[in-house]
Order: structure tokens, then sequence, then C-alpha cells
């Protein structure tokens, strides 16, 4: 790969997480004037220990795909870069289901581990409070099951100097998550006029909503480049 598509792949890397970064750092104002600090503080409750399966559930594999397949791809090794994508997305797959039945059936675990008794709302109670960080947590564990594996396929193609499939999934993704989310926020509790809580849970669901939307973007590239991977293959 040449020093200019090199330079331009990493600028359109680094401009698509930019993009995503900053709005991710906007739509937190009308989110939080919609659900108010005690709705910022649930939906944080809820992706802290998501983050951490997320952490755990991932294990760096898609960096390493990216590093190994973009070695035997240098060497004309390309089945061998195929195999191990393979036989990583299916430890991934196990991985991403693991995590999520640890967080899905945990959560109520994990609410009572995470809960500051001093913050519990006026006129709420503990059980309450409770109930309502493992619907969060829940409602938020379902992205696990397609996260690890969407990271895996970035790494692949990464594998093979392309940043664009990366950059354009990370943009639709945080797109389509913060659509959901402002439009899920803003009709439980402006049209339906439902709880702080239900509305914070299906905030945390558009993380499952946006990843979805990636992984069609994914597959998108993947059967518009197949025939050129299985040619290099051949």
């Amino acid at each position: 790969m040449s020093n200019s598509n090199i330079l331009r792949g990493t600028m359109l890397l680094t401009g698509a997480t930019f993009f995503s970064k900053f709005l991710g750092m906007l739509y937190v104002i009308p989110f939080f004037a919609l659900v108010g600090s005690e709705g910022g503080a649930l939906f944080q409750y809820g992706y802290t220990p998501y983050n951490i399966m997320l952490t755990i559930s991932t294990v760096g594999l898609p960096l390493a795909i990216s590093k190994f397949v973009s070695k035997y791809n240098s060497l004309g090794d390309y089945q061998t870069g195929r195999r191990m994508y393979r036989s990583a997305m299916i430890f991934m797959s196990i991985t991403g289901f693991l995590s999520f039945l640890i967080l899905y059936l945990g959560a109520e675990t994990i609410a009572h581990w995470i809960l500051p008794v001093d913050e519990i709302p006026e006129g709420a109670t503990l059980a309450d409070s409770v109930e309502d960080i493992t619907i969060v947590i829940q409602m938020v564990s379902f992205a696990l099951l397609l996260i690890p594996g969407m990271s895996l396929t970035r790494g692949f193609f990464q594998g093979y100097e392309s940043m664009g499939p990366t950059a354009i999934s990370q943009v639709v993704e945080q797109i389509v998550r913060i659509l959901f989310l402002l439009s899920a926020a803003f009709l439980v509790v402006k049209v339906f006029e439902g709880s702080i809580a239900t509305a914070v849970s299906f905030a945390t669901f558009a993380a499952f909503v946006g990843a979805i939307a990636s992984c069609i973007v994914l597959w998108f590239y993947w059967k518009k480049r197949k025939s050129h991977l299985d040619k290099s293959l051949a």
C-alpha cells in the first residue's frame, strides 16, 4: 500500500473517530434535558458494567487479528489470515454470548453492588432503585451479542489496510444509536409520560440498535469486496 493510501486511510479513520466522539459529546445535552440528573446517573450505572464485560469479551482480539492478517497478507498467505478470522469469530461469538448471559442474569446482583445508598432518589425505596438499575443493565447487555464480532470484522478489514469499513460503520453506528436513544427517550417521557427508568432502559438498548446498523454496513462491504478477497485467496 502506498504512503498516500496509508495517510488517506489513517485520516479517514481519525476523522470518523473524532466525529463519533463529537456526536457522543453533543447528544448528552438533549438527553440529560429529557431524563434529568437521576436518569443520567441511571444511564451511567448501566454502562459501567457493560463496558467492563465488553472489554473482557473482546480480550484484544480485534487488534490482534488486524496485525496477524496484515502480516500473513504481506507474505502472500491469505488463507491463514482468513482461517484465523473464522476461528476468532467463533471464539468471539462464544465470549460475547457468555458475557451477555452473565450481565443479563447477574444484573440484579450487580445493581446491589453499584448502588450507593445515599443516591436513592427521594421517595423511592432501595428495591425500586435496584429494579431500575437491573432493567437498564439487562437492556444494554444485548449489545454484547453483536459488538465483539463486529469489532473483529473491523479488525479484519484493517488487516487488508482498508479503513473505510471501520470508519463508515463507526459513524453509522453512532448516528443510529443517538437517533434511537433520543427518539425513545422523548417518546417515553413526553408522549407516553412513562418513567425515567423506562426512558433510560430504551436509551441503553440503543447500543444494540446501533450495533445492528454497523453490522449491516460491514455486511455490505463484505459482499462488495468478497470477489476481490476470494481472488486474493485463490
